[in-house]
């Protein structure tokens, strides 16, 4: 059994909830409404990050229809996907540089021209080709501007971060967006470029959060990306306390799981107090584990 499963088990069981919950409007018109929303009080049930927008029943991850699936059945749903550069310099929406990881190609993503790349199919999670093409970013961005979402923008640190925050200016969506950065320094670069754009960065141990603590970045744009393995939860109040909203993945552990197995998982997980945001591959079952319809 994985570690997070033998884990999240020992820690889980004894748990209780931390927070009541208000969810509000899933509408970011200003710099400071997605500041205000993602908070970690006042919840009774997570908000769902879809990573890579989803891979649940065939549908291929970082593509626009598994994006607009996911869309339609979870409500402000955090929408993750992963930001690449080909070699002419066209932002696109890939998790792998492996071209054969994911599509039906061949080589270096960064060392193809867009020409190339926009013939290609992607793969599902179990690898079969179908039969959705590899988006740009511009194309993401246009889909999403005049949704209520947050959009999790995974740039990889080979691509170009002035370009990534001028489109997402440029196309309307900054205000709803959070921006991964993989250092603190890369932060910092962030902030002075998009002082109102929000951020995710690692909190992955203690010493860890005293060094975003001194940065000197503001606690109140930050979004806490916290360890694979679930934590003690004296760790997350140690983040909490600095009113800042943690993130945790379940994708590749948890997610694996036969819905049987992985759903009161799930739900302990939630119940420990810790992890404010379930970041998961299977954002439609979280959704329906938490979110009742009436």
């Amino acid at each position: 059994m994985n570690s997070i499963v033998k884990n999240g088990i020992a820690i889980l069981l004894g748990a209780i909830p931390m927070y009541g919950f208000a969810q509000g409007e899933c509408k970011f018109d200003t710099p400071h409404a997605l500041q205000r929303y993602l908070k970690p009080s006042g919840r009774t049930t997570p908000m769902i990050m879809a990573h890579q927008g989803g891979t649940e029943d065939g549908f291929p991850g970082n593509s626009l229809a598994t994006f607009e699936r996911t869309y339609k059945q979870v409500p402000c749903v955090l929408l993750e996907f992963d930001v690449r550069m080909t070699a002419d310099s066209l932002l696109v929406i890939s998790h792998d540089n492996e071209l054969e990881t994911r599509t039906n190609g061949k080589g270096l993503l960064n060392k193809k021209k867009w020409k190339e790349v926009s013939k290609l199919k992607l793969k599902d999670s179990q690898g079969t080709i179908t039969e959705h093409g590899m988006p740009t970013l511009q194309h993401v961005l246009d889909w999403s501007k005049d949704k209520n979402l947050i959009l999790i923008v995974d740039k990889k640190p080979e691509t170009s971060l002035p370009k990534t925050i001028e489109m997402l200016k440029a196309t309307g969506n900054a205000n709803k967006s959070v921006l991964i950065c993989y250092s603190l320094a890369e932060a910092k670069q962030a902030h002075q470029l998009a002082p109102d754009l929000m951020l995710a960065v690692g909190f992955n141990s203690n010493d860890h959060i005293e060094a975003v603590t001194k940065s000197g970045l503001p606690m109140e744009k930050l979004v806490a990306l916290t360890p694979r393995d679930l934590q003690d939860k004296p760790f997350y109040d140690k983040i909490h306390n600095l009113n800042v909203v943690s993130s945790f993945g379940t994708n590749g552990n948890i997610d694996t799981l036969q819905a049987s197995a992985s759903r009161p998982l799930y739900q302990k997980l939630w119940e420990s107090g810790g992890p404010d945001i379930i970041c998961t591959d299977n954002p439609v079952l979280v959704q329906s584990i938490f979110y009742k319809k009436e």
